[in-house]
């Protein structure tokens, strides 16, 4: 996986500012909500095994009318981490991404255990149809393998500020003691249980309660063919 990582990256941060979208959510005065899908990139380089899949997917998801120049991200040193930690919570759920990308960075480049446990935890706050916990997992694997980019951090991070979070389920589903046993092949569902047993969390029963919750809605899924190499990667 070393390799692999290491010799796609640069692929990756020479198309960086056509990977990104402008927007992931938007609603138009109608109330009509439009979401778009999770760009399969970062984890793509990171867990597909097939280089020609992976040069593919890379080809599908550049899109020059979504350019975003990207420029070096600003260090905050002179904050505490405790400090880059809250704000950057604050600052991801809110959707403030010029400030998000700053101190996810300084936290990253200050302790990357930290950084991750709290990616790792806004990947289980949101809707899990968006996929974040698996954008995580790939982050996990970059940062230590890699070490920090900022042209690969700025796309996760941009990811989980511009695909503007839903909290509804963490809000009124109850706390559950059960254990969640089985989990179906479904990509966003092992993704999530993945990131579910890396750490210990302070909301870990309502996790339990929202994975035990889609679970028992999850329909049979068809994966397309990147999913299913990423999918094939990621099983128990």
């Amino acid at each position: 996986m070393e390799n692999r990582i290491q010799e796609r990256v640069a692929k990756v941060i020479e198309n960086a500012d056509i990977l990104d979208k402008r927007a992931y959510f938007t609603v138009d005065c109608e109330g009509s909500i439009k979401r778009k899908e999770m760009n399969y990139t970062i984890p793509a380089m990171v867990f597909c095994k097939n280089d020609e899949l992976f040069n593919e997917n890379l080809q599908k998801e550049c899109n020059k009318i979504e350019r975003e120049n990207q420029k070096k991200i600003d260090r905050l040193s002179n904050v505490e981490v405790e400090t880059l930690k809250t704000n950057f919570v604050k600052l991801v759920i809110k959707g403030e991404l010029e400030f998000a990308k700053k101190y996810g960075k300084e936290l990253a480049l200050r302790d990357k255990e930290e950084f991750l446990k709290t990616l790792f935890n806004l990947s289980l706050m949101d809707n899990i149809n968006f996929n974040k916990p698996l954008m995580a997992l790939a982050m996990k694997e970059i940062l230590n393998t890699i070490g920090w980019k900022d042209e690969v951090g700025y796309l996760v991070i941009s990811y989980f500020t511009k695909q503007r979070f839903d909290l509804n389920l963490l809000e009124n589903l109850k706390e559950t003691e059960e254990e969640v046993l089985n989990v179906p092949e479904s990509l966003k569902l092992i993704a999530y249980k993945k990131v579910l047993d890396s750490y210990k969390y302070t909301k870990e029963k309502k996790y339990k309660a929202i994975l035990l919750e889609e679970i028992k809605k999850n329909k049979e899924i068809s994966h397309n063919e990147i999913e299913n190499e990423i999918l094939a990667s990621l099983k128990f």
